[in-house]
């Protein structure tokens, strides 16, 4: 995901897209929920979905990282309960 002050979208594989409006701003907290059953990654901006699901169909072993322009802090934190408005429902194959 990239962001700036003004909006973030996603880029992947040469491609990007699901541009949104809002930005970054200090203070902010950005989170990335990663759910393997599901095979999906989506991101989060201060407890909001930034877009719609990032990513589907995902499979394998993921390590985290984050890139930063000069000039930026970030505190990182791990193991954070996800928001439960952003929490799809368990799909029934009865």
């Amino acid at each position: 995901m990239y962001i700036d002050s003004s909006r973030s979208w996603f880029r992947h594989g040469g491609a990007h897209g699901g541009r949104s409006d809002g930005g970054i701003h200090t203070g902010a907290v950005l989170g990335v929920l990663l759910d393997l059953p599901r095979g999906t990654l989506r991101f989060t901006r201060d407890g909001r979905a930034q877009g719609d699901i990032a990513f589907t169909g995902l499979r394998g072993t993921f390590y985290p990282a984050i890139s930063l322009n000069r000039g930026v802090t970030v505190t990182l934190q791990s193991g954070l309960t996800p928001p439960p408005e952003l929490l799809m429902p368990q799909l029934s194959l009865e």
